[in-house]
């Protein structure tokens, strides 16, 4: 199959599934917390996912073109996989299971692959390395988002 093609339809794939295991009251659920500062807007959000899936499309375009001759290239694509099923899952903890702590607590591991699939594109594919990087980069901004979130939403008993 063409590599275009794969990777546009794993991206599609992995975006419905993050919406189908999100539900349908995201823009409630986000409205009903009380946000730490310098969050981002609904459609801020939104950008961000479409250029989170902008990312995945073009690292997996690159790695569906390798000949499967060396683990390397497998290796990358298992990684980028279980980035695209973490990144999902964590649609349930955060939106449908409401649990913020979770949420927050799933960015460490969540962190941990999205380097090692930094780790392992910076000599198959140093551009896709560059790009996961810059997400990295997010990442930690997220998990600043997601814990002071957890902690302005959490009730002391």
């Amino acid at each position: 199959m063409n590599p275009t093609l794969l990777a546009l339809i794993i991206c599609l794939a992995a975006a419905a599934l993050e919406g189908a295991l999100a539900g349908r009251a995201v823009r409630q659920r986000l409205a009903e917390l009380r946000m730490p500062r310098y969050s981002p807007s609904f459609s801020l959000w939104i950008v961000i996912g479409v250029l989170y899936y902008a990312i995945c499309f073009v690292v997996l375009r690159h790695l569906l073109s390798y000949t499967p001759s060396s683990p390397g290239p497998v290796v990358a694509l298992v990684l980028l996989a279980v980035v695209l099923l973490a990144n999902a899952f964590w649609s349930v903890v955060f939106f449908r299971w409401r649990d913020l702590r979770a949420s927050f607590v799933c960015f460490i591991p969540y962190a941990v692959v999205v380097a090692a699939l930094v780790a392992s594109l910076t000599r198959l594919y140093p551009l896709g390395a560059v790009a996961f990087a810059c997400y990295g980069c997010y990442l930690v901004y997220a998990a600043w988002w997601g814990y002071h979130l957890w902690r302005l939403n959490t009730t002391d008993a």
